[in-house]
């Protein structure tokens, strides 16, 4: 399949958690302190979430690829097919700020279960200690890591949602120019790809469930402005097409990177590359991290590993 497919139902679950995004994480984050303090209070979400149960039927261990702290999460399904040797990188989203291994174990637990491959999650450095230059270094240097360990590195596929979308993109970029082995294919969950948000018709932008248009632009020099420059194009909208593997591309029909999915997909099937982008109506940002409770989530997960599985 190539080019965007539309989904119109909604489940009862997104429909309850779209409302209670809007009247209670929206008006939360919009008051939000984006000081250091404020960034690292906010961070504390992930220890939270850390002492939840942990996913079942996984095995989760704690590993280092080039210095970076990461999870390896594994099924007892061995992948069988295309995806026999595969090795699945994920970036978690978080805009840079907050979120960790912890709130998208379930995503990854997911993510091994249905491949059959061990999924490592990876935890890069965030605001206040860096910026987005700073990430990217090291989720390059998680990429190479792997590509020196993993059973096939022609078989690694990077995958994000959000700020990690972006991360995943940059990665499968920059490989390329390093003249690294690329990523066997690119997985983005409402992925981050144009840092220039302020391009955006504002009136559709405040339609995103939770993410306040005001917060994310204060953001913006704090993403630009840390120790390390971002090598290659800033926003992955720019890069040369012809760098990207097969790409597939999820959305929320209102949030705030929907616009630049569309405009993502159009770029890399007019340069004759394979791209599958899906659209959801009634569903939030990134809402394939919460497949734990909403079923358009596990569905999307579903789609994207059946993506890879087709084109590896």
């Amino acid at each position: 399949m190539t080019g965007t497919t539309w989904h119109d139902d909604v489940s009862p679950q997104a429909r309850v958690l779209s409302a209670a995004m809007k009247a209670v994480l929206k008006p939360t984050l919009s008051m939000w302190p984006l000081t250091d303090g404020g960034i690292k209070a906010i961070g504390h979400v992930d220890r939270v979430v850390d002492r939840l149960p942990k996913p079942p039927r996984v095995t989760i261990d704690q590993v280092v690829l080039g210095g970076v702290p990461c999870e390896e999460t594994t099924h007892p399904r061995t992948a069988t097919g295309s995806l026999t040797g595969a090795t699945v990188l994920y970036f978690h989203g978080g805009g840079f700020v907050f979120c960790g291994l912890a709130t998208h174990r379930g995503a990854c637990a997911m993510i091994a279960a249905r491949a059959g491959v061990p999924v490592y999650s990876v935890e890069y450095r965030q605001i206040p200690y860096g910026g987005i230059g700073t990430s990217i270094f090291d989720a390059m240097a998680a990429y190479r890591a792997a590509s020196a360990t993993v059973a096939d590195p022609s078989k690694i596929i990077v995958a994000g949602d959000s700020a990690g979308g972006y991360l995943a993109m940059k990665v499968a970029e920059l490989a390329v120019l390093e003249g690294l082995t690329p990523p066997a294919a690119v997985l983005g969950f409402s992925p981050l790809l144009n840092l220039d948000l302020r391009s955006h018709s504002r009136a559709f932008m405040k339609r995103d469930a939770y993410l306040p248009m005001k917060q994310v632009l204060a953001l913006e020099d704090r993403w630009m402005n840390g120790p390390d420059a971002i090598p290659g194009a800033a926003s992955p909208i720019d890069a040369d097409p012809s760098v990207f593997p097969p790409v597939f591309l999820s959305s929320a029909q209102y949030e705030l990177m929907r616009p630049d999915v569309e405009a993502m997909t159009r770029k890399l099937e007019k340069a004759g590359q394979i791209v599958e982008t899906h659209v959801w109506r009634g569903q939030v940002h990134a809402f394939p991290v919460l497949a734990g409770v909403l079923p358009e989530g596990r569905e999307t997960l579903r789609c994207a590993v059946d993506f890879a599985a087709r084109h590896l």
